[in-house]
């Protein structure tokens, strides 16, 4: 009996034409949202695929260990066509360097991107999803009781001996299953757009995010259709019912996503950038002071002494006697740049710090509607949450202190590679410095034009001398977890799920409540 019941309120729900012109929206926008998202991903596969090999070239290069700065190249993330968030479909870059660290990788867009177009909001399925889907599960769930009750046909149901829970349970089931038409239209053609694009390539990881993600929309649209289903039952007409869903869907979707931003403001005292500046500049002059002394217990050698060529931060045919000078000066400020780079680290992230926590805010407060509750959960599965951000950041922190334990094995910090490439027994632009004379180091003198056409000569052989490229075939590569499994990406869920499943089932419970004492006159 149920299921004719069911049968009944699906037939009325599809041949409406609220229904229809839901549809056919919801199936363009998905369209197109995907088609824009897939596009996006194509340009930064391709952007990801050029950092990445420009960054092979250039390690392949490098000939000292100075110009070494690798920068680890994150791939875009596929389900973030259909779900956005912070990340976006943009690949991540995180520079490796000695005295400075982030907190998190930045976007890599690609180079087609217009900067104007970052200030505009850029929908995804799931923000289709969010407004569109869930406003028809207001338009169809409104009416659902309130308006039989209007037209008299909700008395006529009743006088057939038909227990009331059938028939409330029915309209909900029926309600919910005409919801989950048009979404799993939509999802299925967005999924085949998506592979369409011989770019897009779904892990079995991805594959198994997309069917929760599948599975957590129709949760969410069913939670949406009862709690207006539940106005139905409470209100006594339907411009009632319709006032109080309406506002509801406003404030708890629109208003509420735009408004949690600015409240989340009040919690945090935010510090003027400023503050890091005047940090920063203060550390760096500390450390010239130290160098500075440094220096005038160490005198350099003199200027004679330092005469080659040094050109792109490498040295090349200067004095024996200055690389051994230069290595002790080296062996020093290093150690002070790394304590440096933690510094500014605390520095810069106690300033930004309680940006980030607002951030944080809105996520853990997203609860409280169930609108900005499923995007946060969605975002969270397709890992593309600015906590997802930060977790590969700490991979690229871990990769960072791996890097200088390498380079500290190698003796990179207290060795002349750290600078030149010279190998050993290279004859220097000024073999004998300490019997030139002044006259004799200006640039138009004989003796140094003489020795500059020289040292010209041996940079053209220098620079095709593939002997003088670093040997990193030992250099550890970037490799660990950057990204939360499916175990650690639904435990970030727990709340939100928790307080989707529990409204939902409050909404029905009540729905149900009320109907078994609902007067249809």
């Amino acid at each position: 009996m149920i299921w004719s019941l069911v049968r009944k309120e699906l037939l009325t729900n599809l041949l409406t034409y609220r229904l229809s012109i839901a549809l056919v929206f919801t199936i363009v926008l998905s369209a197109l949202t995907t088609v824009i998202g897939s596009l996006d991903y194509s340009r930064n596969v391709a952007s990801y695929e050029d950092e990445l090999r420009n960054q092979r070239e250039l390690i392949e290069q490098v000939t000292i260990y100075e110009r070494l700065s690798p920068t680890i190249i994150l791939p875009p993330q596929p389900l973030a066509i259909f779900a956005r968030g912070v990340v976006g479909v943009a690949p991540l870059s995180y520079d490796i360097r000695i005295d400075d660290y982030g907190r998190g990788p930045e976007q890599l867009f690609s180079n087609r991107d217009s900067g104007y177009m970052k200030a505009l909001i850029q929908i995804d399925f799931i923000t289709v999803v969010t407004v569109l889907l869930s406003f028809l599960a207001i338009v169809l769930g409104f009416d659902g009781i309130c308006g039989e009750r209007e037209r008299g046909t909700l008395k006529q149901l009743l006088t057939n001996p038909i227990p009331r829970a059938y028939v409330v349970l029915a309209k909900l089931i029926g309600g919910i299953i005409s919801l989950w038409i048009p979404f799993t239209l939509a999802f299925v053609l967005c999924l085949l757009i998506a592979l369409a694009n011989v770019n897009v390539v779904f892990s079995g990881d991805d594959w198994l995010r997309l069917g929760l993600l599948y599975l957590l929309t129709c949760l969410f649209l069913a939670q949406i259709f009862s709690l207006s289903l539940a106005v139905s039952a409470f209100a006594r007409d339907t411009d009632t019912a319709l006032i109080i869903c309406l506002f509801a869907w406003l404030v708890g979707g629109v208003g509420y996503i735009s408004a949690l931003p600015s409240f989340s403001r009040y919690g945090h005292d935010e510090i003027p950038h400023q503050h890091y500046v005047d940090q920063n500049d203060e550390i760096w002059r500390e450390w010239r002071q130290q160098v500075s002394h440094w220096e005038e217990q160490n005198p350099p050698p003199a200027d004679a002494y330092w005469e080659g060529i040094n050109r792109d931060g490498r040295r090349r045919f200067n004095h024996p006697t200055a690389y051994r000078w230069l290595e002790r000066h080296q062996a020093n400020a290093m150690g002070m740049r790394a304590d440096n780079a933690d510094r500014r680290y605390q520095a810069r992230y106690g300033t930004w710090d309680p940006l980030a926590q607002e951030a944080y805010v809105v996520d853990r407060w997203s609860a409280l509607s169930p609108f900005t509750n499923y995007q946060v959960l969605a975002y969270r599965l397709a890992r593309t949450t600015l906590d997802d951000l930060f977790y590969a950041g700490r991979a690229g922190q871990d990769y960072r202190d791996t890097y200088i334990q390498y380079l500290r094995g190698k003796n990179a910090f207290g060795s002349q590679r750290w600078f030149t490439d010279d190998p050993p027994g290279q004859e220097p632009m000024i073999p004998q410095p300490e019997s030139i004379t002044t006259d004799m180091l200006r640039s138009d003198a004989p003796y140094m034009m003489e020795r500059m056409a020289w040292a010209e000569e041996q940079q053209r052989l220098a620079n095709d001398d593939a002997g003088r490229r670093l040997d990193l075939s030992d250099m550890p590569k970037f490799g660990g977890r950057w990204q939360r499994s499916l175990g650690d990406s639904v435990g970030t869920m727990t709340i939100g799920l928790a307080v989707l499943l529990l409204s939902f089932g409050a909404a029905v419970l009540l729905t149900v409540a009320r109907f078994l004492r609902y007067d249809p006159q």
